[in-house]
């Protein structure tokens, strides 16, 4: 996916299972916050790899108030099913 959020906007708690997902900031910032306590914001040419094997929620925000962020997001199906998180 090739995603634009706009500012203060965002996509909420959601949940991932069985899956490798790879994210890169092209432009602004991103907040990450999941189900297994990690939280952190990425930055412009920031990346993020989350293992979602048996299944973690998560959510994606862009606390700025006047800037768009735009980030790829890519999710892998691995073989095998429940891979640790």
């Amino acid at each position: 996916n090739d995603d634009i959020v706009q500012p203060s906007n965002g996509f909420g708690t959601h949940p991932h299972a069985n899956q490798e997902i790879f994210s890169y900031i092209l432009e602004g910032s991103l907040t990450h916050k999941d189900s297994t306590g990690n939280q952190e914001t990425l930055g412009r040419g920031h990346i993020q790899f989350m293992s979602a094997g048996a299944g973690v929620e998560h959510s994606e925000m862009n606390h700025d108030k006047e800037n768009e962020c735009r980030f790829l997001q890519t999710w892998i199906h691995p073989n095998k099913k429940g891979l640790p998180v």
